[in-house]
């Protein structure tokens, strides 16, 4: 006998977006609880009641805390699990030794040279070698001169995107910037609840890419608007497809 939802743990912090969400799904008979913030998710999750989630991506710990520290936790774990990151924080960590990362050009450039080098040890790249020679001058003119020439060979184009740390920036401007949606997923996956992930970004935007490729080694379902196109989150459309996707877990 096929299951059938009844009750939806929904988690959403944008008014617009919830009741936008609680409108459809009243019109689908669900009956729909509401958490704000990851605190009053995994609160509703300690003894739930709920035959599915649909939670937002982004969103606070605790509304108006400003805390971020789950955020950054979680965001290290994802930058930990991507095998391309780790080569790069490798690398970086051998630049590092030269030169200044803390400036955001030369981590701009440091990040291209490593993209682009062919050599699986760094530190053997007749680049990062004659980085190496030049340092004897110190960190500061290493710096000034790598940043001079990795600048000329530079091509913003095939530059490899910085997710990682413009998910950090990102959350250091903003709470509501936590990937938290995914500590939920998990705390759903366990409790062996269907859930979908429903966002007002797009899947390849810079802040949402890692969030996609995290989920999709967990087996998670994304669903995004397009590019530019948030307000669509607005839109009976939107939670036409969240719904039908949340009905797909349980066929």
């Amino acid at each position: 006998m096929e299951e059938r939802l009844n009750k939806i743990l929904l988690v959403e912090d944008n008014p617009k977006y919830a009741n936008s969400a609680k409108q459809y799904l009243a019109s689908k008979n669900q009956d729909v609880a509401l958490a704000i913030d990851y605190s009053q998710a995994m609160d509703k999750l300690k003894n739930p009641d709920f035959d599915g989630v649909i939670s937002d991506v982004f969103f606070p710990e605790i509304t108006g805390s400003g805390n971020i520290s789950i955020g950054r936790e979680l965001v290290g774990k994802m930058a930990k699990s991507d095998s391309n990151e780790r080569e790069m924080v490798e690398g970086l960590e051998v630049l590092g030794q030269y030169v200044d990362l803390k400036d955001q050009d030369m981590r701009k450039y440091a990040r291209f040279l490593i993209g682009t080098l062919k050599e699986k040890d760094i530190s053997q790249s007749p680049v990062v070698r004659a980085i190496k020679k030049v340092s004897m001058l110190g960190k500061e003119a290493t710096t000034k001169i790598a940043k001079n020439s990795l600048g000329a060979m530079y091509n913003e184009n095939q530059a490899p995107k910085d997710y990682y740390d413009a998910l950090m920036n990102a959350m250091e401007e903003s709470e509501s910037n936590q990937p938290l949606g995914l500590m939920v997923a998990q705390k759903t996956n366990e409790l062996g609840l269907p859930i979908i992930l429903a966002t007002s970004t797009y899947h390849h935007d810079i802040l949402t890419q890692p969030v996609q490729d995290f989920s999709s080694t967990q087996g998670l379902t994304l669903v995004d608007c397009g590019p530019n196109s948030e307000d669509d989150k607005a839109s009976p459309e939107f939670w036409k497809r969240t719904f039908s996707a949340l009905e797909g877990k349980l066929q």
